[in-house]
């Protein structure tokens, strides 16, 4: 489920919570404890997209520290942490103009392809699992972005990412 149809699914329970309440609005929204639960789990879908979209503005040298740095704290996570964590990112990097998207994926692979052995397998193995779970219409998203991501790369190394993500896209 991608951050926008989180956010529509929190709208909606938060709505019809709402509604059987006689205060109003406002009210509710501050007493209910229900909604002040899907109140700051919608403030922090919103930081992460937020945070994304500030991401893909930066050069490509911030974004390669800043990726970088978070793609160290990602292999050095418990698995279940880890894989919270990625399909997070991952959600959010979804719900960008597809330029954006682009930029982010790029660098995502720069950075993976720059990586020890062991550290990337830990991020690939995560990748997949989390990538496993996604609808086709958003496998194929995905497999656009690496596809324009890698084009500039020499011929060998497009292929040999490209195949990576394939695999892991299946």
């Amino acid at each position: 489920m991608t951050h926008r149809e989180d956010l529509k699914k929190l709208a909606n329970a938060c709505e019809e919570c709402s509604g059987k309440d006689a205060a109003s609005l406002d009210e509710h929204l501050e007493k209910c404890p229900v909604c002040q639960e899907y109140k700051m789990k919608a403030e922090k879908i919103d930081q992460m997209m937020e945070a994304v979209q500030i991401l893909a503005s930066k050069s490509e040298g911030d974004r390669r520290k800043i990726l970088g740095a978070r793609m160290e704290q990602f292999s050095t996570m418990p698995e279940d942490k880890r894989t919270m964590a990625i399909s997070d990112m991952l959600d959010a990097v979804s719900e960008l103009p597809e330029q954006d998207r682009i930029k982010i994926v790029r660098t995502r692979i720069d950075i993976m392809t720059a990586l020890p052995k062991q550290k990337k397998e830990a991020l690939m193995g995560t990748l997949k699992k989390v990538m496993s779970t996604w609808s086709q219409d958003r496998k194929m998203m995905e497999k656009q972005a690496v596809m324009a991501a890698t084009q500039d790369y020499f011929i060998l190394k497009r292929m040999m990412v490209r195949m990576m993500f394939k695999k892991m896209l299946a």
